[in-house]
This record gives structure tokens, C-alpha cells and sequence, in this order.
């Protein structure tokens, strides 16, 4: 690896969401590397360039995450996001004047949501759970923009999806929450890094991330600073960046054995359903000593 990669960080992103907040809170200032934000509409694609060793980091939700290392991708969670929005973050939409309006009516009904996301995760755990009832409802994998187009033109009746696609929806009037995620799932988020970043880029990757714990500190304070940023950067109405600033309240922190323990709720679901077949050690999915040399 050339000298000049190895002062470079390739940082995937979903919406821009990362890259507002760390310049808006300023901790992007004095880097002793340069950062090379990267743009992706979902955390599948994002993931497979993260295997691909096209990006050095990103972030994505725990339940594509397991998906994607139980598929046999070298990436490992590297620093843990808590559940933002208190889980709320993830939810099954509905266009707004549906009869739909509670998880027992997806009995049956045509969801669009994407393979292995964690939109997918929290319709397994809908179905797990028993709050869909027989029969099953017909999973439709597509991504964000095609599963949007899919609602508004009611080839599918509801959207497992995240934000800002739930705030997208509800502050425009266009649709409504049926049911969210809240004490289904851990609802984790994770920068993910692949294994080769990290060891060779370890230090960058370790700043990187004291950065964006501190970007998420000062978040908190000011939420309406970053919904202007957002909404500046991103393109996404004031209104809803509002809302999704509001469900940014977390503190990021190294990978502990308790997370690991909670995720494996996750791997059981994917493993339950069919979709997880990787044997082998399950911590080894995450990187838990970053700070060490």
C-alpha cells in the first residue's frame, strides 16, 4: 500500500447522515489524514464494497451486518452505535389512509423491505414473535428507492425500512408507522471496517471513530444545528431532517462482550429463518480491542 493510501480514509455513508454530523460538530478539523466520504442508498451495497475492500469503513445497522459476514464477507463490527431513537429508528410503514395499522394486519400482506436489512430482521422478529399471525406475510426484496416506488404505487401494502425513509414518510403526510422495532431487537448500529483497514490503517480507523463519538456527543446538544446541516447536504426537507436529528441520541462506544452477546439474538433469527449458514466462532465477527496496537 502506497504511502498516500495509507493517510486516506475511505468512509462509506448512508444519506450523508455521518458526514453532517461530524462537520457539523466541527471534529473533522486538524485531520493528520484525509477522509473520502463515499455515498450508498443501503447498507447491503455498502457492505459488499466494505468485502470488496473499496471503503475502509461504514456504518450499517447490526441485522445486514451479520447477514453480510455470515455470507463470508472479511469485515468486522468495530465500534458499536446504540439504539437510536430508542428503537424507533426501524419500522414498518403504510401509506397513510391504509386500514393497515397494527402488525397483526400484515397477516398475509405484500412487504417490501431488503434482503437482509434490518428492515428483514425486524419482519422476522414480527413473525418469531407471533405479532404477525399466520398466514405469513409475502416478503418483497427491494431497495430503498424501488421499495418507495413499490408503496407509492401499491404493488406492495407496507415497507420494513429505517431512517430516514420512516421519517421521510411520516413528516410528509405520505404514510404512517405500524409497528417499530422497540423490544424486538437490539436495534444496534456498527461502523464496520474491513479486516484488512484493520490493521493497516488501525490508528486512522481508532481517531476516526474518538471523532465520531464526540460528533454524536455534541449531536445531542444540538439537534436542530445538524437537521440544518443534514437538510443542507443531504437535499432531505428541514422537517425531516428535524425528525431524524431527534433519533440521532446515542453514545458510541468500543465493542464490549455483553453487544456480543445481545447480537447473537440476531444471528439466531437469520440462522432460524434460513439465511445465516456460517459456522465458526461468533465474537470473531467483531472487533473488540481497537485502542490496542
Amino acid at each position: 500500500m502506497s504511502a498516500r493510501a495509507q493517510d486516506e480514509l475511505i468512509v462509506a455513508d448512508q444519506k450523508g447522515q455521518q458526514k453532517a454530523l461530524l462537520q457539523a460538530a466541527g471534529v473533522d478539523k486538524g485531520l493528520p489524514y484525509r477522509i473520502r466520504w463515499v455515498e450508498f442508498e443501503a447498507a447491503a451495497p455498502l457492505l459488499q464494497a466494505l468485502g470488496a475492500r473499496a471503503v475502509d469503513t461504514g456504518i450499517a445497522g447490526d441485522g445486514p451486518f451479520i447477514f453480510a459476514w455470515g455470507a463470508g464477507l472479511p469485515i468486522k463490527a468495530a465500534w458499536l452505535i446504540p439504539p437510536r431513537g430508542g428503537g424507533k429508528a426501524t419500522a414498518v410503514i403504510a401509506p397513510e389512509g391504509s386500514s393497515i395499522t397494527n402488525a397483526a394486519q400484515l397477516s398475509g400482506k405484500r412487504i417490501a423491505t431488503g434482503r437482509g436489512s434490518i428492515g428483514h430482521l425486524l419482519l422476522l422478529r414480527l413473525l418469531a414473535t407471533g405479532a404477525i399471525p399466520a398466514p405469513a406475510p409475502k416478503i418483497v426484496f427491494l431497495l430503498p428507492a424501488q421499495a418507495k416506488a413499490a408503496l407509492d404505487t401499491q404493488r406492495v401494502e407496507a415497507w420494513s425500512t429505517w431512517e430516514p425513509y420512516v421519517s421521510l414518510a411520516v413528516v410528509s403526510g405520505h404514510g404512517h408507522v405500524v409497528v417499530d422495532a422497540a423490544g424486538l431487537m437490539p436495534n444496534n448500529s456498527f461502523f464496520v471496517a474491513n479486516t484488512e483497514a484493520l490493521v493497516s490503517k488501525r490508528v486512522l480507523l481508532a481517531d476516526f471513530y474518538r471523532r465520531i463519538t464526540a460528533a454524536y456527543a455534541w449531536g445531542t446538544q444540538h439537534q436542530a444545528e445538524y437537521a440544518r446541516i443534514l437538510a443542507r447536504q443531504t437535499g432531505i426537507p428541514e422537517d425531516v431532517a428535524v425528525s431524524v436529528a431527534e433519533k440521532l441520541i446515542a453514545t458510541p462506544a468500543p465493542v464490549t462482550p455483553d453487544v456480543i452477546r445481545d447480537e447473537a439474538t440476531v444471528a439466531d433469527a437469520y440462522r432460524s429463518a434460513g439465511f445465516l449458514t456460517r459456522s465458526g466462532a461468533f465474537d470473531e465477527a467483531f472487533e473488540q480491542n481497537l485502542t490496542s496496537p
